[in-house]
């Protein structure tokens, strides 16, 4: 079924792509990546693995209509635990984002499928366009990342604006009840280079009948950018079942421009994040030190990166990883 599912989609971008009313453009990326786990007290161990490999397009039905659809695979890839017989084949594949949207009047969008939560500025940008390989804890502490509902979005120099209705269940995810959610998010810009945002979401559980619960989420952050130099720091909390959790990361990096015919640009960067749930000794904390060396002007489309990440727990313990990643996007 995933199979004629996947060979129908993409059955459908080459229609569109002959599509003489639409102008399409393309993009997508392939994230490979070895993972090193290092043990204080065992043995350590170490993995090749294919983070993502992502295929997108954006299609301009007029000035107001537009498409835009994001597709990710999975497959084959081998999951199971390596010292047993408890291996399956993961035959995976999955829409991230279907998206149909009307622009009536300039920098207001109305948005309808599934979409980006609008919560926290981590939600927005794209797993090959973040400053490291491993999300903030902030996106953990979030709802969920991807979700099916209508949104509306407004943009200007000033100022970036969201409001959604969604299920509240997750991408992909059937859901059919009384119960939906809201997020709201802003993004304020009150000079050049410093940034103020914020977000909330409102609504219920999982659950589909009137034992659902009620859960809240609040973010807020800062940012500052000039010149190579980025600075950035982000905090969410999460209402739950009369108790919080919380979580908040604080980044910073530079760009150095390298003018030389293989190598354009080196970016050394370094993250703290934290994560604090509900109970005794439940925070757990990460430093990540990280380098990307970029091979093509624009710093997205060929690059390496290695991450260095520190991870200490309250109760127990968790093993440090070194994470060397190869992505190839195209625009």
């Amino acid at each position: 079924m995933k199979r004629m599912f996947l060979i129908g989609l993409i059955g459908m971008c080459f229609t569109l792509s002959a599509q003489k009313n639409s102008t399409l453009n393309w993009f997508g990326y392939i994230q490979s990546a070895y993972k090193y786990d290092i043990v204080e007290e065992g043995d350590n161990s170490g993995q090749f693995d294919l983070l993502l490999t992502c295929l997108g397009l954006q299609a301009d039905i007029n000035k107001y209509s537009q498409v835009f659809l994001f597709i990710y695979g999975d497959y084959p890839a081998v999951s199971g635990v390596a010292d047993s017989n408890e291996f399956s084949m993961r035959e995976y594949f999955g829409v991230l984002d279907a998206e149909v949207r009307f622009k009536p009047v300039k920098n207001l969008q109305l948005t309808f499928g599934q979409f980006i939560t609008p919560f926290a500025q981590e939600h927005f940008k794209s797993s090959s366009k973040t400053e490291f390989i491993s999300r903030g804890f902030v996106v953990a502490n979030s709802p969920s990342y991807r979700d099916l509902g209508a949104n509306i979005s407004y943009k200007n120099s000033m100022a970036t604006i969201y409001g959604s209705v969604t299920n509240g269940s997750g991408m992909n995810t059937f859901d059919n009840n009384k119960f939906k959610n809201f997020s709201a998010w802003a993004e304020v810009k009150p000079f050049e280079g410093f940034a103020v945002m914020g977000g909330a979401h409102l609504g219920k559980d999982n659950l589909a009948n009137d034992l659902a619960q009620d859960v809240k989420y609040y973010s807020g952050g800062l940012s500052y950018t000039k010149g190579g130099l980025a600075l950035a720091s982000e905090a969410s909390i999460k209402d739950y079942l009369d108790e919080s959790t919380t979580a908040l990361y604080a980044y910073g990096l530079y760009d150095i421009p390298v003018e030389t015919e293989l190598l354009k640009w080196v970016t050394p960067a370094v993250r703290f994040d934290m994560l604090d749930a509900p109970g005794e000794d439940n925070r757990r904390d990460r430093v990540t030190f990280g380098v990307s060396l970029g091979f093509d002007k624009n710093k997205w489309l060929s690059m390496l990166r290695v991450n260095y990440e520190l991870v200490e727990l309250q109760n127990g313990s968790a093993p440090d990883n070194l994470v060397v990643l190869f992505q190839m996007r195209f625009d």
